[in-house]
C-alpha cells in the first residue's frame, strides 16, 4: 500500500509501540540504587502503556471494517497472524528444544512437540507470545463485534464504554479496600484486554474532533497516581499496570495524541516508519529470543555493561536492529511462500465451489 493510502499516524505509533516493548525487556529486573529504581518505576508504565495500544491498533481496524464476510475474515487473519506466529514459534522451539538439546529425539516426536506446545501455550523461552493467544482469541469475536458496534449509536456506545470502565474499576480496586465483590463480575464478557480491543475503535469515531487537552490531563494524572503508588505507598498498589485504570488513562492519551496531532507527512520519516511498521507483528515475535541470545551476551562484552540507561538503550537499539533485519528475511523467504502456498489452495477451493455452484444453478 503506498503511502498516500496509508495513514501514518499509525506507522508513527507502531514503531514507538515495537521499541518501547523491546525496551520493556531490555530493563533489567534489578536495581542497584535509588535512581535506577526511579528510574525504571517512571519508564516502565509508559513503556507498558504500548502493549495496550498494541490491541487498540487491532480493534481499531478490525471493528471498522470487520463487517466483511465471516469466513473470508477468518481466512485473513490464518495468513496474516496465525503462519508467521506458527512460524516465529517453530524458531523459539527449535533452538531451544532442538539446537542447545543433549540428547537426540526423532523429527517425528518434534513436530509433535512442537504443535503441542504451540497450541498450550507452552513454547519454551517465549512469554511474551502470551500476547498472541489472547490478540487471536480477540479476533475470532471481531466481526460479531464489528457488526453489534456499527449498530450502536453514539450515545449507546458512550453508554458501553462508561460501564466497560466502571466494572473494570470496580473488579480492579475494591478488592484492594477489603471490598469482596463476588464471582459475577469475572464472569463478565466485557474485561480485560478486551477493553484495549474495543478502545481503539471507540475513541477515533466518538473523539476524532475534539480537543486533545483533556486527554493529556488525563494521562499526565494516570502516569502521577502510578508514580505516587509506587513511591509513596509501595505495599499498596492494586491493578497498577495492564487493567488499571491508570493504565488505561496513559494508553489512551497517548493513542489520541497520535490519532488527533501525529499525522505529519514528512516523507523520510514516513518510509522509515512505514518499513518499520510492516515488519514490526514480526519484530515483535523475534525480539526475545535475539534480545535473550545474542544481545544481553554482546552487551556484556561491551562497556555499556556498566552503565544503566546507555546499557539498555544500547540493548534496545541492537535488538530492534537484528530483529528488523531478521523479520525483512524470514517474510520475505519462508513467509511469503508459505503465504502463497495456502492462498493457492484457498482460491483453487474457491473456485471449485464456484464452478459447483454455477453448475447446480444452470442444472436448476
Amino acid at each position: 500500500m503506498g503511502l498516500k493510502k496509508r495513514e501514518v499516524k499509525y506507522d508513527y505509533l507502531r514503531t514507538l509501540a515495537v521499541f518501547a516493548i523491546i525496551m520493556v525487556h531490555a530493563i533489567p529486573a534489578e536495581t542497584v540504587n535509588s535512581k535506577q529504581w526511579l528510574f525504571s518505576a517512571a519508564l516502565t508504565p509508559v513503556l507498558l502503556a504500548f502493549v495496550g495500544i498494541y490491541f487498540m491498533l487491532s480493534g481499531l481496524f478490525l471493528l471498522q471494517s470487520g463487517t466483511e464476510n465471516i469466513k473470508e475474515f477468518y481466512w485473513k487473519r490464518f495468513c496474516t497472524i496465525f503462519i508467521p506466529f506458527a512460524c516465529y514459534s517453530g524458531i523459539y522451539y527449535w533452538y531451544y528444544n532442538s539446537y542447545l538439546s543433549l540428547e537426540p529425539v526423532p523429527w517425528y516426536e518434534q513436530v509433535a512437540n512442537f504443535f503441542h506446545a504451540l497450541f498450550t501455550e507452552t513454547i519454551p523461552m517465549a512469554p511474551h507470545l502470551w500476547f498472541m493467544y489472547v490478540i487471536m482469541a480477540l479476533y475470532l469475536c471481531a466481526p460479531f463485534l464489528a457488526r453489534m458496534f456499527h449498530a450502536m449509536t453514539d450515545r449507546e456506545l458512550k453508554v458501553f464504554l462508561g460501564l466497560i470502565l466502571l466494572i473494570q474499576g470496580v473488579r480492579t480496586y475494591l478488592p484492594a479496600f477489603g471490598f469482596e465483590v463476588g464471582p459475577g463480575l469475572d464472569d463478565m464478557i466485557f474485561k480485560g484486554w478486551l477493553i484495549y480491543f474495543v478502545l481503539g475503535y471507540i475513541c477515533k469515531r466518538l473523539y476524532r474532533s475534539i480537543s486533545y487537552l483533556p486527554f493529556a490531563i488525563l494521562g499526565a494524572a494516570g502516569f502521577g497516581v502510578t508514580m505516587f503508588q509506587k513511591c509513596v505507598t509501595p505495599s499498596f498498589t492494586p491493578g497498577i499496570h495492564d487493567m488499571a485504570l491508570t493504565m488505561i488513562a496513559m494508553s489512551v492519551s497517548i493513542f489520541l495524541f497520535f490519532e488527533l496531532l501525529g499525522d505529519v507527512k514528512i516523507p523520510v520519516f514516513m518510509n522509515i516508519a512505514g518499513l518499520i511498521s510492516r515488519y514490526s507483528y514480526s519484530v515483535y515475535l523475534i525480539h526475545y529470543l535475539v534480545l535473550g541470545q545474542i544481545v544481553n551476551e554482546v552487551t556484556e562484552k561491551t562497556v555499556f555493561r556498566h552503565y544503566y540507561v546507555p546499557g539498555i538503550l544500547f540493548k534496545t537499539g541492537l535488538t530492534f536492529i537484528i530483529s528488523l533485519a531478521a523479520a525483512v528475511l524470514f517474510d520475505e523467504t519462508v513467509i511469503k511462500v508459505l503465504k502463497k502456498l495456502a492462498e493457492a489452495v484457498w482460491n483453487r477451493r474457491t473456485k471449485r465451489k464456484r464452478r459447483y455452484e454455477n453448475g447446480s444453478e444452470n442444472q436448476l
